[in-house]
């Protein structure tokens, strides 16, 4: 189906161009932020000795940690509050949390301006969460897939743009502080909720009043943790969905493993601290590492559609998960940088493949009625996994990050999941990739192609 006139039509709607700008800003100012974030836990010396594995599952942890936590329940306040209000909202809390974090930043290891960047960080679910909540209320329905791709591909080169201009920033050895680079962040949010609010009234962006969930907000988290409980026992009865999601959140494990490795090498064994005393080399190499990251998120986005047609969604995760046991496999044999950005290409295309199939398996696999509550428990199984496979690196990763006997571990449980997954998914696939249905009618999706 060509989308070249969705494209036009989405480009001529004012009410959507506004959305965007407000994503834009807000997402450009998120990849600044968690840049400056990073930089100043591995690079601050007022936070002494950056060598420790477990302090890099730490930072990712503070990332990600109140993130995951959040997922589930960020529904409940969107569906009962304005989304533009609270979109506004966010952003403006988290530019003041960043005046903060500024001041704070460079006097060392400091629980002020940790809780601050964790709320930072947390209202990010609320601001991304409300704007895909909103397109429905700027697009209409025929333009809504094509209106979700193009917002969350143009947010993603945002985030990645604000992370490279403060990696440059660094890089470049410019003299901008810790501090600036967090002010900057804090710019982006603030301008990103003057946006919304000259932009959109206040019931623009919904809740409608008359689809307003009822009951109050504590009956909203009740029957939220009791939805998710539903939403796992009714995986019993959808194989096909159930396994890939298991496998994503074994992939997610091992993930998180190599990438404690990955930064404890570039931090360790490849950082001579002699020749570069500034870690510009090491920096180079991470800010590459990122680039490349997400050009493997596009390159799957891209390849998933076409490979699931012609291969099946089954044969694809199989394929998806033997290239990162092929990939991590020959990682532990050679343990060098340029390997590494291979490795990041290749296995950020593989965990993106996973995910868009896993998703595709929740729309196409599970019934309406259930498919918001399986999606909260593949978001939850999704991060809680990843951090899982941090902290257990920290445990075994050496300071200096040369650890080639855990990357071939990692190899081989990749190769053994994927056997496994190819042996119970044998009449279980994901979903049926020859038909349309909402969900599969029976248990048992067909695999035949």
């Amino acid at each position: 189906m060509r989308t070249d006139g969705h494209v036009r039509t989405l480009a001529s709607s004012s009410g959507f161009r506004k959305l965007l700008a407000v994503r834009l800003t807000s997402q450009a100012a998120d990849g600044m932020f968690q840049a400056s974030l990073a930089l100043s836990v591995f690079f601050n010396p007022a936070l002494g000795d950056a060598g420790d594995p477990f302090r890099y599952a730490a930072a990712v942890a503070l990332l990600l940690g109140p993130y995951s936590l959040l997922g589930p329940y960020v529904g409940v306040v969107l569906d009962r509050f304005s989304r533009r209000n609270l979109i506004g909202a966010a952003n403006v809390l988290r530019a003041a949390l960043v005046v903060i974090i500024a001041f704070t930043i460079q006097t060392g290891l400091d629980w002020t301006w940790v809780v601050c960047a964790m709320v930072v960080l947390a209202a990010n679910r609320f601001v991304l969460a409300g704007l895909g909540a909103a397109h429905p209320h700027v697009v209409d329905p025929p333009e809504l897939v094509t209106a979700n791709s193009l917002a969350s591909t143009l947010g993603a080169l945002a985030y990645g743009l604000g992370l490279a201009t403060t990696g440059i920033a660094r890089l470049l050895d410019s003299g901008v502080s810790y501090s600036m680079l967090a002010l900057a962040a804090g710019g982006g949010y603030l301008v990103s909720a003057v946006i919304a609010s000259a932009a959109f009234k206040t019931a623009d962006l919904g809740p409608d009043c008359e689809s307003t969930a009822s009951g109050g907000l504590w009956a909203g988290l009740a029957a939220t943790t009791a939805g998710m409980v539903e939403g796992l026992k009714h995986l019993g009865r959808r194989r096909g969905p159930a396994l890939v999601m298991a496998v994503q959140g074994f992939h997610r494990f091992l993930y998180g493993i190599v990438f404690i490795v990955a930064i404890a090498l570039f931090m360790g064994f490849f950082w001579d601290v002699e020749s570069d005393p500034q870690g510009s080399n090491t920096i180079s190499w991470l800010l590459v590492l990122a680039v490349l990251g997400n050009v493997g998120v596009l390159a799957a986005a891209v390849a998933t559609p076409r490979a699931t047609r012609v291969w099946g969604p089954k044969n694809w995760v199989v394929v998806l998960m033997s290239l990162c046991a092929v990939v991590i496999g020959a990682l532990s044999g050679t343990m060098q940088p340029v390997m590494f950005a291979v490795a990041v290409l290749l296995v950020n295309i593989a965990s993106q493949g996973i995910k868009i199939t896993v998703d595709t398996s929740i729309q196409r696999g599970v019934e309406d009625e259930y498919r918001g509550r399986v999606f909260s428990v593949n978001d939850t199984i999704y991060n809680v996994g990843y951090l899982a496979g941090l902290f257990a690196a920290a445990f075994v990763v050496p300071v200096d990050g040369y650890a080639p006997k855990t990357l071939a571990a990692v190899a081989i449980s990749y190769g053994l999941i994927c056997v496994g997954y190819a042996y119970l998914a044998r009449d279980d696939a994901p979903y049926d990739s020859q038909a349309w249905s909402q969900a599969a009618p029976e248990p048992r999706p067909s695999t035949s192609q």
